[in-house]
């Protein structure tokens, strides 16, 4: 904090006029202490202008501090008739070592006008590009430093800092501090470092206090004079030797007469200016260009534009970068001037009225009250930079937009604002274009999320980054200069395609063969097959590369030496945060042979939730590069996280190395295990798995107990590592444990002790695993892999092969493709060796079959507003009721057997748009269904907060979705919010009618989220008029996409159009202003049975509907978990389609649309014998080539029925049908009389008990306007409707 600590400055608010200035409740003697983060105020005073609003005051011992934060407020105190600066704070302190420079003069001191007059010439556009020479200079050895340890993690604020002092130095007085050629910084800036940190710490503490500490205040005077000393020595040495030329700042102070008084700079203010330069020169440049080098590797698509108006710069100048024209970087600028908008390294200064003064809004201030102007919040006022204020856009810079005056204040204001603003952008752009066009950068930590550490000013904590030269490790240049007097004129270096992959894989150019694994992800699955593929193929002989698709080709253009495998998943339709730029640029390629030559394979992840969009990136990517003309040596390969992904991805892979040719393959070792004496000392590094932080347990609390159809929920209070700020409607991402149950089934079932200390050797292809190293069984067993995994099908038959006897004959079973038990019940590895307890077990094939330990992530339920370093979760516990033992799932079960005082390794994952709007004004609708209800628990105490603070907060209306009143989580909570009128709660019971809840609270007679919306769809459309943000959050698909229909069929209603229109019109409104966090899981059953029943009448096949999670088989009896139907009979009526199988495609599309259902299609017929995993209208036309190149839907085969989606089911209405009546269609459902079908629909009833089929009535009736098809071709005999009635 700045002046409110430490501050001798005594001010006052006029108690007599105008509004009572807000502020926090105060402590006993302590006033507003306990309100301030004495590591890092700064997250203090944005969190206390979130709540109070622009204008706050905060009382501590002696003194008042009002704090200023918006536009509007901040402009009012610019006004330099009206404001002045005060120096207070850790600046007094400052001016122990910087006395009356033009950084800390107080405004009576005569030298701050003697010395500004003296010195605002060498800072004129004109002189500042006089400097660039030796910016470049010193820029140079930085360069040289970086070719020479390539590679190597680093700090960048460590990096920058040795630059920017040295460029002070040597610009301002030819001094060479050599910050580059020593391992340990220059002792002048450890001392200056420490001082700085010093005036922020003594600033508070009182006085006396700061006194006696002895030792530390004889350091301080210490370093001080080593400051001075050194000032005075190179000061010496110019009069010794004078410089007539050198025109730096030196020579000006030395030299230069004051204009007006002919007066000269003494000399202990020359030495003052001289700290203050190179204070001010280094400490808030290198702070800056390390924030922006972190948005720009935070946002490839920013850094790929930049890169290229570096290289054209380089290109313009002859390749010389001392010619480098700071003009033609107008992006760069933009870029520069974004990083310092989010991140002003100047965290804090102080104004006060020179007079009694009225502030916007009312509030009146006494002459001489210190106001603190807080940037960071200045900088993120939506009304002055818009919507996307939080969000890093340097093109909001280039669009012409006129800001607000005084809406960016980075260097202070007026006349005592910062005298080298030109200086720093200077070297900034410079500094910026040269790595750019020297260097590929990349995150040492991927999961690194910006962190902030603060002393006078702040910069990233914990961020470091790696460094390789774009030309590859031969980059050098000091051998370019001796060479051609020159750097490359080359605009963009070829990059270097032989990485190394894990630090393992040999240069491509050492291997006979070399592979390309390129990835897409969000969540980790692609980049971990892609390394994993990497790994496996060093083994096999081939050189390899692993990398993001936007880091490797993010201007669309692969290699033609070797061969690319590209992995990547659809996230709604869209790419991966690192593949967006590969994709747009093979999309915008029009050059037909620009990859020709090109050899590819894409392997594809989806999950069948999201039916529209399924696999829709890797497909786009696969036929694409074929019309640019590639060549694609594997067929498209597809993965279904819905399904069994994990023999998806291994089926893969068996595939891939076939592909490549089994030369290879001789060269893979397997993992060997060997068993060394407990005398060993054994080591338990556990795999971060990119999660570094320790966290640790608070509290823990059940919020709904088990109950055989209902799951535990739990609410974990963490305690965050220091320095993890995060947003509500962030993520925490948790690297759990196996749980002690597992864990000892797996010791006992291969024979080890926790305490057996094993040694891997070889198994290169599970760098995940400890090799050459002792490793205590147990930790390996809890910590490194994933016991849990749904064992694969290639596993399994591998298993086989090694087993004799019924062993072998149990798992050539559970690996037939026609068993479906392994994903009904998601058996594991370990669970199918317990099933064949004679079999000797291999312990090197067991571990090298299971994946590593993976993070997982969830929604946070608090806000950081109430206690930035608490962090809540809410989530329920999975199990498998019909088998606890076995199906327990690894990080609920482990999150919730932690007691307070227990660490577990976490971080903070950033949403990346599911948060707040940035105006609390705007209205917020929130859709949650179970455990979905986490995120909006923070949303709704942040603007809770708020609006007690004296915010205008608009309405936060909750729809809540759970079963009964015992299932309302946080229920207490929820009410209280409700009952002081900052939440407006709309509770839905799927399984109670007539629940009672305190006012205002209503209860209608609805049964689901999407009902009640569709009650309430009139006040709906006004919120949506009045600008409200819509968000959904729910723990299983099928509500968000329920609701999903529910709100196309709002708008098609409003705007009278139809359903297509209506889906693109909520398609916009998705990006804009509706926003979801979907945890994918359960199915819409009651559908999945009633259409897979429907489906009886569908030709010879096999439709196979199965449910891949094990705790849906309490929906259904076990054994039936995988449903399979054999189809038998055709309809007649169906005669005139042009394929008889055109009737199967229809149903499953629509099975697919409207159920998200996983299916399975085994046609029958010779050699026509393939599975279809997951059917859509494209693999269709691939299997089945009579299908209709037009074939769209079901509409087709009926197209004078009205299509809607009501809830869980899909119905079909007719104009004459009777008003209200909702209906499945069904032609001789299952059998040919009504009894029977009665009895099977009463069947299915009776197994899923959560069905909307509470009550069923079946009645033949006339159908008024019959489909065309029966027209032509004659009604079905016998054919029955189904009504269900909701009641």
């Amino acid at each position: 904090m700045s002046s409110i600590n430490g501050s001798s400055i005594n001010g006052s608010v006029r108690k007599d006029r105008g509004k009572p200035i807000p502020q926090p409740k105060e402590t006993f003697l302590l006033g507003n202490v306990p309100d301030l983060d004495p590591k890092v105020p700064l997250r203090s005073l944005i969190k206390l202008a979130k709540v109070h609003g622009p204008i706050y005051q905060l009382r501590v011992p002696g003194q008042v501090m009002v704090i200023v934060s918006s536009q509007e407020m901040i402009h009012a105190v610019c006004d330099e008739a009206k404001f002045e600066k005060v120096v207070a704070g850790p600046l007094e302190h400052v001016r122990d070592f910087a006395g009356d420079s033009l950084f800390t003069a107080f405004n009576h001191e005569p030298n701050w006008a003697l010395a500004h007059r003296i010195l605002v010439p060498a800072f004129r556009p004109m002189a500042i590009r006089q400097m660039q020479p030796m910016m470049m200079d010193v820029l140079a050895q930085m360069v040289m430093y970086w070719e020479h340890h390539t590679g190597q993690p680093f700090e960048p604020a460590e990096q920058f800092t040795r630059l920017t002092f040295d460029t002070i130095g040597l610009t301002a007085f030819k001094y060479r501090f050599n910050s580059f050629n020593r391992e340990n910084p220059h002792d002048f800036l450890t001392a200056m470092t420490k001082l700085l940190g010093d005036a922020y710490t003594r600033s508070r503490r009182p006085g006396v206090v700061n006194k006696l500490m002895y030792r530390e205040e004889a350091e301080y005077k210490s370093n001080i004079a080593l400051l001075h000393r050194t000032c005075d020595e190179i000061v010496a040495a110019r009069r010794k030797s004078p410089d007539p030329e050198a025109g730096d700042l030196l020579n000006r102070m030395i030299n230069d007469k004051d204009p007006e008084t002919g007066a000269r700079l003494p000399d202990d203010n020359i030495r003052y200016q001289m700290v203050t330069f190179l204070i001010a020169g280094h400490e808030t440049a290198s702070g800056t260009l390390a924030f922006t080098v972190y948005y720009l590797l935070k946002n490839p698509a920013i850094m790929c534009k930049a890169r290229e108006e570096a290289d054209a710069a380089v290109k313009d100048a002859g390749g010389n970068l001392a010619a480098i024209n700071p003009t033609k970087l107008p992006y760069l600028d933009a870029v520069l001037k974004e990083a310092l908008r989010l991140q002003t390294t100047a965290t804090f200064w102080t104004r006060a009225p020179k007079e009694d003064v009225e502030l916007p809004g009312g509030y009146f201030l006494k002459k001489g009250q210190p106001i603190g102007v807080v940037p960071h919040c200045l900088h993120r006022d939506p009304k002055a930079w818009g919507p996307d204020a939080e969000v890093f856009r340097p093109e909001r810079w280039l669009e012409g937009t006129v800001f607000p005056p005084d809406s960016w204040k980075p260097f202070g204001n007026g006349a005592r604002a910062c005298i080298g603003q030109l200086f720093a952008m200077q070297e900034g752009l410079l500094a910026l274009a040269v790595v750019l066009h020297r260097f590929d950068l990349d995150f040492a930590d991927k999961g690194y999320d910006l962190k902030i550490k603060m002393g006078i000013t702040i910069q990233p904590d914990g961020f470091r980054m790696v460094a390789k030269p774009r030309q590859g490790r031969n980059q050098s240049l000091i051998g370019e200069l001796l060479t051609s007097g020159g750097t490359s004129a080359s605009a963009a270096p070829a990059v270097a395609r032989a990485a190394l992959v894990n630090g393992t894989g040999a240069p491509a150019s050492e291997a006979k063969d070399k592979l390309v694994f390129l990835y897409g992800s969000n969540s980790a699955t692609c980049e971990t097959l892609a390394s994993e593929l990497a790994s496996e193929g060093v083994q096999r002989g081939y050189g390899t590369t692993a990398a993001a698709l936007d880091t490797f080709a993010k201007d669309g253009k692969l290699p033609t030496e070797e061969r690319v495998v590209i992995c990547t998943p659809s996230y709604e339709g869209l790419p991966p945060g690192n593949g967006r730029l590969f994709v747009e640029a093979i999309t915008k390629q029009q050059d037909k042979t620009a990859l020709k030559g090109v050899r590819y394979a894409v392997f594809g992840a989806g999950h069948h939730d999201w039916p529209r969009t399924f696999h829709k990136v890797p497909k786009l990517i696969d036929s694409r590069l074929e019309e640019l003309g590639a060549q694609r040596f594997l067929p498209l390969s597809l993965a279904d996280a819905g399904g069994d992904i994990v023999d998806d991805i291994e089926t893969f892979k068996s595939k891939l190395w076939e592909a490549l040719g089994g030369s290879n393959s001789a060269a893979t070792q397997p993992l060997s295990v060997q068993v060394v004496p407990s005398s060993v000392n054994p080591t338990a590094a556990l795999l971060s798995a990119g999660v570094e932080e320790l966290g640790t347990v608070v509290s823990q609390a059940t919020l709904v107990e088990a109950e055989a159809d209902r799951r535990k929920k739990v609410h974990t209070t963490i305690r965050l590592a220091e320095g993890c700020p995060y947003r509500a409607g962030d993520y925490l991402a948790v690297l759990p444990k196996n749980p002690p149950a597992t864990v000892s089934r797996a010791l006992v079932r291969l024979g080890l002790k926790p305490d057996s200390v094993l040694t891997l050797q070889s198994g290169a292809a599970c760098p995940h695993l400890p090799r050459d190293t002792p490793v205590r069984a147990g930790d390996l067993l809890e910590s490194y892999i994933e016991l849990g995994q749904q064992v694969s099908k290639r596993t399994l038959t591998e298993l086989a092969a090694h087993c004799k006897g019924e062993d072998a004959k149990v798992a050539q079973a559970l690996a037939d493709e026609n068993n479906d038990e392994i994903v009904s019940r998601r058996l594991s590895l370990l669970d199918v060796l317990e099933k064949i307890p004679e079999h000797k077990h291999d312990l090197g094939f067991f571990l090298e079959s299971l994946h590593k330990m993976k993070i997982r992530q969830y929604s946070i339920s608090s806000t950081p507003l109430a206690d930035p370093s608490l962090v809540t979760l809410t989530y329920d516990i999975h199990s498998s009721p019909s088998d606890p033992a076995h199906g327990l799932g690894a990080a609920s079960n482990y999150l919730s057997s932690l007691v307070a005082g227990q660490s577990l390794r976490c971080d903070i994952k950033s949403s990346v748009n599911f948060h707040l709007p940035t105006d609390p004004a705007t209205p917020v609708v929130l859709f949650a269904a179970g455990t979905g209800l986490a995120p909006f628990m923070g949303f709704a105490a942040e603007r809770a907060m708020l609006k007690s603070g004296g915010r205008q907060v608009g309405a936060t209306i909750l729809y809540y979705g759970c079963r009964d009143r015992t299932d309302m989580m946080h229920a207490e909570q929820l009410l209280t919010w409700a009952s002081h009128g900052s939440l407006d709660l709309r509770p839905v019971f799927s399984r109670a009618k007539s629940v009672e809840l305190p006012a205002p609270v209503k209860v209608i007679d609805a049964k689901y989220v999407q009902d009640r919306v569709w009650a309430e769809r009139e006040e709906l459309r006004a919120l949506y008029k009045a600008g409200a943000m819509f968000y959904t959050c729910a723990s299983g698909s099928r509500m968000a996409l329920d609701l999903k229909k529910t709100l196309i069929k709002i708008i098609m209603e409003a705007k009278g159009c139809s359903e297509e229109e209506a889906g693109e019109k909520m398609d916009s409104l998705a990006q804009e202003r509706y926003r979801t966090d979907v945890m994918l899981g359960a199915l819409a059953l009651a559908s999945t049975l009633v259409w897979a029943a429907l489906a009886q009448n569908v030709t010879t096949s096999t439709l196979r509907v199965t449910f891949d999670r094990p705790d849906y088989a309490r929906y259904v009896n076990p054994t039936s978990a995988g449903l399979s139907i054999e189809l038998d009979r055709f309809p007649d009526w169906a005669g005139n389609l042009s394929h008889p199988n055109e009737y199967t495609h229809a149903l499953l599309d629509n099975l697919k649309q409207r159920t998200g259902a996983a299916v399975t299609i085994r046609v029958g017929g010779g050699t026509q014998d393939r599975t279809v995993i997951t059917p859509s209208v494209e693999v269709y036309e691939d299997v089945f080539p009579a299908v209709p190149a037009n074939y769209t839907s079901t509409k087709q085969l009926f197209p004078e029925a009205n299509y809607v989606a009501v809830g869980k089911e899909f119905y079909l209405t007719s104009g004459n049908f009777p008003s209200g009546t909702q209906f499945i269609w069904g032609v001789d459902l299952l059998k040919n009389n009504v009894s029977e079908a009665k009895a099977q629909v009463q069947a299915i009833q009776d197994a899923f008990q959560d069905s909307r089929l509470s009550h069923v009535h079946l009645q033949s009736l006339e159908f008024g306007n019959e489909p065309d098809s029966w027209a032509n071709n004659g009604r079905p005999a016998n054919w029955t409707l189904l009504q269900y009635a909701d009641q």
